[in-house]
């Protein structure tokens, strides 16, 4: 599979698991849209969704993610992988 993310239009994530729900997707215009090129940091629950056997949209999983802007020196000056630190 594959995720694209629109950085400037990003879905606010819910603040818990028990919030984080098929709602998110399905009212997407009224969920709040966030800029990471404004905030910087973006932390939450978000929903995977997939179809049932009766084609109707179900929540498969969830995951709770933090995502960070980072310029070019602040990634030089704490680089992940390769046994460095945790991803940023």
């Amino acid at each position: 599979g594959a995720i694209e993310l629109d950085l400037n239009r990003f879905p606010r994530g819910a603040k818990t698991s028990k919030q984080c729900t098929l709602e998110m997707v399905t009212n997407e215009a009224e969920l709040p849209m966030v800029s990471i090129f404004k905030q910087k940091r973006v932390k939450g629950w978000w929903p995977f969704i997939a179809r049932d056997e009766n084609d109707e949209l179900e929540v498969t999983g969830k995951v709770e993610a933090e995502l960070h802007l980072l310029t070019a020196e602040e990634a030089e000056k704490s680089p992940a992988g390769l046994a460095r630190n945790e991803p940023d």
